[in-house]
């Protein structure tokens, strides 16, 4: 029941500062947000911050597995919904006199979009446990209307614009992303009181925190406009990134904290495995690695056909027509994603491949789609679709596993995804033919192979050296609660001997 507590929840005999609450999500969303614009884009990228950073709040917030799931996966889920949105050409205004002011406003009113939907979607992840299914429906339905309405009606007609409306001009997406939060706040404050303060909450901090983070993160790329061409190397574009995602975290970490002794009780209140009990263990069987193999690989390599099948009059349909707009949000990630999300709140074991195994896939695609246009390397097909496989085979049973071990620890998941995702971020890094293979005349003009390599990537080493920084110390953090874990389990332990 809501108000229900438990002497399960783990982290009440000690009380992290509210530093700590604050920090640790600031340091792991920053470097998601960064993993996330370098590894690839769009919503799958935007993923990556949404599934770290929702892991490090359940367990500061002592959550069990089975409460985490929903929480994880629709935390993933509704922040990648903001990676809809276009910015780039916003960026482009801030760093122009003329139009800096409408491109601060468009990216400090885009971030605030993206965290109050992505907080909400956290929020509504909380309160999935106590929501009828058919309540979650109508839920996430009234966001997919609001966000076909937003869409149709202010971004389409583009009332308010803020990218280039004269040199190809991008479809924006706001309005409709606008639209959709407010729908589902509104349903929740109208229908379900009782945890309708979830995503309400985590909304609000989380469009504090966005605006903040990408209003003030995008006046790098103001800065970066005006430094000398002897600096103009600096990478600020990811400067921004890293920021953004550091302030949004901040915000979630906070809204956290206030809201820790409500949620606690809500997410510790079943009984747990035994970690002392000798079951033999049992590998995964293919029949039971199925379904999750195939909503995972289907999301990205049959929804396109299935949806072309379903409606295929929508290319002959225009963009301004409400039809084509309500089945393009329908076909997009947002549709899937909303049918993910259900399947999700019933099942904790698909939550946790939606949220960890789809993200990992997609860091997979996007690694090796790169290759070629970043780094010069043509790589055979039956090598790269050999990769993307095992990427996703491997974090499957990996997943699986840790589910159905004795003793699943949330910072054991959180780890091996932060060292997976991590790892494709370094091997982006490196994947570029002039490291290993440059031009002898280059080299030379260079005066030398390292005086060559730091002209030429000097800007990537700078932002290694922040993933390093960033990477160590979510690593730590992760150790040291799970030592603090063990800590209290014993001490509970003791306690009732």
């Amino acid at each position: 029941m809501l108000g229900t507590s438990s002497p399960l929840n783990t982290n009440d005999s000690r009380s992290p500062s509210a530093f700590y609450w604050v920090l640790v999500p600031a340091v792991v969303m920053s470097l998601g947000w960064g993993l996330r614009g370098y590894i690839g884009g769009g919503p799958h990228g935007a993923m990556i911050p949404g599934a770290l950073v929702s892991l490090i709040l359940c367990n500061h917030l002592g959550y069990s597995i089975s409460a985490s799931a929903a929480v994880v996966a629709f935390a993933a889920i509704g922040i990648g919904f903001g990676g809809n949105m276009t910015y780039g050409q916003t960026l482009g205004l801030i760093r122009e006199t003329e139009t800096f002011w409408l491109g601060l406003a468009g990216t400090t009113l885009k971030g605030a979009i993206w965290g109050l939907l992505g907080g909400a979607m956290l929020g509504l992840g909380f309160a999935a446990r106590h929501l009828a299914l058919r309540h979650m429906v109508l839920a996430l339905l009234l966001i997919l209307v609001g966000i076909t309405l937003g869409i149709n009606f202010v971004n389409v007609p583009k009332l308010i614009y803020f990218s280039d409306p004269i040199n190809k001009p991008r479809d924006e997406s706001w309005a409709g992303l606008l639209c959709g939060a407010i729908a589902v706040l509104t349903y929740m404050q109208l229908r379900h009181s009782k945890v309708a303060w979830m995503p309400l909450v985590f909304g609000l901090y989380g469009s504090i925190g966005g605006a903040f983070g990408f209003g003030l993160g995008s006046l790098f790329l103001t800065l970066q406009a005006n430094l000398s061409d002897q600096w103009n190397w600096l990478p600020c574009w990811k400067f921004m990134e890293f920021s953004f995602g550091f302030l949004f975290g901040a915000s979630l970490g906070l809204g956290s904290l206030h809201l820790r002794d409500r949620l606690r009780p809500l997410g510790a209140n079943e009984v747990t495995k035994d970690p002392t009990t000798t079951e033999p263990f049992q590998f995964a069987t293919p029949l039971q690695l199925i379904p999750s193999t195939l909503i995972v690989f289907g999301v990205y390599y049959a929804w396109n056909q299935y949806a072309e099948l379903l409606f295929p009059e929508l290319g002959s349909l225009g963009r301004s027509n409400l039809k084509w707009t309500a089945t393009d949000v329908l076909v997009d990630f947002t549709g899937v994603g909303c049918l993910l999300l259900l399947l999700s709140q019933r099942w904790q074991t698909i939550a946790w491949q939606v949220a960890i195994s789809m993200t990992i896939i997609a860091t997979a695609i996007d690694w090796q789609r790169d290759l070629l246009p970043r780094g010069h390397i043509d790589w055979d097909e039956n090598y790269r679709d050999l990769f993307i496989a095992c990427m996703g085979l491997i974090s499957i049973l990996v997943v699986h596993t840790w589910i159905n071990s004795r003793a699943p620890k949330l910072m054991h998941l959180f780890l091996f995804a932060l060292c997976v995702l991590m790892g494709v971020g370094y091997m982006m890094g490196l994947a570029h033919a002039d490291i290993w293979h440059p031009e002898p005349e280059a080299v030379a003009a260079a005066g030398g192979r390292t005086a060559y390599l730091w002209q030429q990537y000097r800007g990537e080493v700078i932002v290694h050296f922040i993933f390093t920084a960033l990477f160590t110390s979510s690593v730590c953090v992760a150790l040291h609660e799970l030592r603090m874990n063990n800590k209290t389990r014993l001490q509970q332990a003791d306690t009732h001997k």
